[in-house]
């Protein structure tokens, strides 16, 4: 899990009741609103509400949670966020309550498999998936039976490579990925023909 934090480690931790013990997520920072909402692949963005509130984003394309004193909750709430969170907060809550909007269970058999953030959880381990890796995934599931072109993929991760072997070694990786969490019927489901990968129901 990525998560950007608008402000820096000071203002970070003045908000913060006790860290975790092991973080369970990767933590990075940014001076402002404006370049949070650039896309940069992160799971959610947590920003102190008062500078929320000074400049409430008009879209968000990821959870934005407004982090602050209860009196401002209803108002961030008003201006747009996506959750709010009481300082002080623990990382773990953070987690939890960023995981609570990115969580997506996919249901391909009964491997059981979930994907919180980049994190896909499986019966055997919990393997963190690279961006490029989720995205195909996601694609793949939310294309389910139907036939996804390598160009689909390469498009979806930015190459810029005429040849199919970069693509070829990416699902590779994935169908390791899914073996290590324990999914490995999904990972025999996974299927390539005609210039193509099929995720098969």
């Amino acid at each position: 899990m990525r998560i950007l934090f608008v402000g820096n480690e000071e203002e970070y931790t003045a908000s913060i009741q006790t860290r975790g013990n092991d973080r369970p997520f990767s933590l990075f920072f940014c001076a402002s609103l404006a370049d949070a909402l650039k896309p940069a692949g992160f799971d959610a963005v947590v920003v102190p509400a008062l500078r929320f509130l000074e400049y409430p984003p008009l879209t968000k394309q990821v959870p934005l949670i407004a982090s602050g004193t209860a009196r401002l909750a209803e108002a961030c709430f008003e201006a747009g966020c996506s959750d709010f969170i009481r300082e002080p907060w623990t990382e773990d809550e953070l987690h939890a309550r960023i995981a609570s909007h990115t969580r997506t269970y996919l249901a391909f058999n009964d491997d059981g498999l979930i994907l919180t953030g980049h994190s896909l959880i499986g019966p055997a381990a919990e393997i963190q998936l690279s961006d490029a890796a989720y995205s195909i995934l996601l694609l793949l599931a939310n294309n389910t039976g139907h036939a996804v072109p390598r160009m689909a993929i390469a498009s979806l991760v930015g190459e810029q490579t005429k040849s199919s072997r970069s693509i070829d070694m990416r699902i590779a990786r994935l169908r390791a990925a899914l073996r290590s969490a324990g999914a490995g019927t999904v990972a025999d489901r996974l299927h390539c023909a005609h210039g193509a990968y099929r995720l098969d129901a």
